[in-house]
């Protein structure tokens, strides 16, 4: 309020009080009834009016008393006012802001496939923006609108990523076959800019409640166990009703409902809108609910999270369902629906850090899985064993319980143990699907996730993959040392398997998927979708007809900064990884997996001025596979012997400076696979490949 404002109020409420004051009957008024003692009364006229009589004087203290008042009342009126929103200087005012990304790639191969990204869309349709070959740019857009201290909106308007240079231009028209006028590759090539993103996030004035969001959203306020983070592409791609709020720190609570996406979340990586037993698919109704509760206390923290995806379908029995048959019954409007696919996740967590030197993370589940066969195309019988979830109903159960010592004997050394027990029919269809790794051991790639719903797509040869963690059990003791510029680490880890089938067999012709390719480690240095390079096992193959296995792993890393220059670092790794599987115990050693995996890489690294470093290093990999793929004919097994050979080497620049960057991946990879069988062998296969980006923001 300004102070004219204030003033003209302060001698309002002055003058006021100082009448009640004077008159505190309020016999005396202005009224036409009331005479001035300075006028004469009667017919007496003197010729001229008397001067008006000097007011009375106030009394100091009641003086003071007055000022008082006025004050404590100007107070409070300013306060409500301010509550109501107005004279609010701190008040966040309106605004829109905008960012940009700009970003371009560069792949090359010695081979003759054009894409910008490496791994693209595994469907069998494909796709056609992926390969090793190609430079592409895309340019993102963030606008971020502050309607009011308690209310904004925003979006992100990002370029298709597909468009490479070389195509000059292409206006989004698609023919069979792609052609020069530049109307013929689709809009994966056109480079239109796409609406992504949309979000409005209020905190109302309702107890309780901290925040409502409306669109989209990462999904990272559960767990990868329930409704998993979104990889970091589809950030933007979840789209749901979140309401966040909480009772203090003796309990919060976050609701959620979220859209399901067609793409992936369901039998067959489907809704329904491509599943063959489904007419007239009806996906948009498709959700997951779920809620999250969080307690912190001084000694501890719990958690508990619970999911429910439901895909459902229309009643084709109900004659108002399109496609309805039913001739009988009256329409009464309304459309019944069944439940295609049903998914159920809840998971407790304990988390303790009260001591400075122990942390303790417990955290146990339980899964619930059932299809409908009436609505579910089998794709395990029907589509080589290609499906995120078992056909059926399944109950399942995890466990995970990490300790961690934290230089508890002041010799700069850290241990962590780890157990981990995860159920055969433990089902997690929304769980996150890569960028989070579960385990606390380094496994046979590089990270570990708790759904067949990996995505090993959509990413470029550089990057880590990912593989399902279903019916591990075992542990891991992990040893950090840090003793100044050094730092020393050693990993041991024993793992059977809850997916053993003893002299029994698992139903992998109807009821669980194997993802065809099912024997021998995963070479995922040169992976393709079809198996073309022989890479071994599918990460998500995690069920056998017939296994009895049992693994052992230990790593072991260092890494040494000399201080001189800028600070070279010396980095070494070394992994050994020990798997055995019996396969079928009646089969009497024709058919045993013996595998002995060896895993070597080194690197040096330096900054070679503030915005320049490089690296160069070599990696040399060794595995000796007894028995490791093959089948089993008229009770006879037939196993060719495995060695394959991988030795690289590669180099790395990244540069940075005033808001570019810029990194430069340059590699030799020759592999060599020789097998008892000759038919077999893939002998000196020589990629060079390389990968550049060069991205800034504004």
């Amino acid at each position: 309020m300004s102070l004219t404002c204030r003033l003209l109020l302060a001698t309002v409420a002055t003058c006021s009080l100082a009448a009640r004051a004077d008159d505190p009957a309020g016999r005396e008024s202005l009224s036409s009834s009331a005479v001035p003692p300075s006028l004469p009364t009667g017919s007496e006229d003197t010729g001229s009016p008397s001067a008006p009589a000097a007011p009375p004087a106030l009394d100091p203290a009641l003086q003071a008393a007055i000022e008082d008042m006025v004050e404590r009342r100007l107070e409070a009126k300013l306060t409500e006012k301010k509550a109501m929103g107005f004279f609010d200087d701190a008040k966040v005012p309106v605004s829109l802001s905008w960012r940009g990304d700009f970003f371009t790639k560069f792949l090359v191969r010695n081979n003759q496939s054009g894409g910008c990204v490496s791994y693209g869309n595994p469907s069998p349709e494909g796709d056609n923006f992926s390969g090793d070959n190609g430079v592409c740019s895309e340019l993102g857009l963030t606008v971020l609108g502050r309607v009011s201290d308690r209310v904004e909106a925003g979006a992100r308007i990002q370029s298709r990523f597909g468009a490479q240079w070389a195509d000059w231009y292409e206006n989004g028209d698609e023919r069979d076959v792609g052609d020069g006028s530049g109307e013929s590759l689709g809009q994966n090539h056109a480079a239109y800019l796409q609406l992504r993103g949309v979000f409005l996030r209020v905190a109302p004035p309702i107890p309780t409640v901290r925040s409502i969001h409306v669109g989209a959203s990462d999904l990272s306020m559960f767990n990868a166990w329930t409704i998993g983070k979104s990889r970091y592409i589809e950030r933007d791609n979840g789209r749901g009703l979140f309401v966040d709020g909480s009772f203090g720190d003796a309990l919060s609570y976050t609701l959620a409902r979220v859209a399901l996406p067609k793409l992936f979340a369901g039998p067959g990586y489907t809704t329904g809108i491509a599943d063959p037993v489904v007419q007239n698919p009806f996906w948009e109704r498709d959700a997951a609910w779920a809620y999250k509760l969080k307690s912190q206390w001084e000694w501890f923290t719990v958690e508990q999270v619970t999911s429910y995806v439901l895909d459902e379908e229309a009643d084709l029995d109900d004659p108002d369902a399109l496609g309805s048959t039913n001739a009988v019954d009256a329409r009464d409007g309304a459309v019944t629906t069944n439940a295609r696919y049903q998914n159920a996740n809840a998971t407790v967590e304990l988390t303790s850090n009260y001591v400075d030197w122990l942390g303790i993370k417990a955290i146990a589940g339980y899964s619930y899985s059932k299809t409908d066969d009436r609505l579910v195309f089998n794709s395990v019988s029907g589509a080589q064993g290609f499906t995120p979830v078992p056909m059926g109903e399944h109950h399942g159960a995890m466990t995970v319980i990490r300790t961690d010592l934290i230089d508890p004997l002041d010799l700069d050394l850290d241990l962590q143990f780890e157990y981990f027990n995860i159920g055969r029919d433990w089902v997690s269809v929304f769980g996150a699907r890569r960028e989070t790794d579960l385990l606390l051991t380094d496994g046979f790639v590089d990270g570990q996730v708790a759904t067949l719903n990996v995505a090993n797509e959509f990413q470029d040869f550089t990057d880590p993959f990912y593989e399902p963690i279903i019916g591990w059990h075992g542990g891991t003791a992990l040893l950090t040392w840090r003793p100044g510029a050094l730092e020393l680490a050693a990993e041991g880890t024993l793992i059977d398997y809850n997916t053993d089938t003893g002299e029994g067999a698992l139903d992998v012709d109807k009821t669980y998927p194997d993802f065809l390719y099912t024997d021998g480690m995963t070479d995922t240095e040169l992976f393709s979708f079809a198996n073309t390079n022989d890479r071994g096992r599918d990460p998500r193959s995690v069920y056998h007809r017939n296994q009895n296995r049992r693994t052992f792993l230990a790593m072991a890393r260092g890494a040494y900064t000399f201080d001189f220059w800028k600070g070279v670092t010396v980095r070494a790794k070394h992994k050994t990884i020990i798997d055995n599987d019996l396969r079928d115990p009646r089969i009497r050693g024709d058919d045993d997996y013996a595998g002995v995996l060896l895993f070597n890489k080194v690197s040096v690294e330096a900054p070679v001025t503030d915005e320049l470093s490089a690296a160069v290093g070599a990696q040399f990999d060794h595995w000796t596979e007894a028995r490791r793929s093959g089948e089993v004919v008229a009770g006879v097994a037939d196993y060719p012997d495995y060695v394959t050979t991988r030795a690289k080497g590669f180099a790395d620049v990244r540069y940075s400076f005033g808001g570019l960057s810029l990194w430069y991946h340059l590699e030799v990879l020759n592999k060599d696979l020789d097998a008892t069988d000759d038919r077999l062998d893939q002998r000196n296969l020589t990629v060079i490949r390389s990968l550049a980006m060069v991205s800034a923001a504004f």
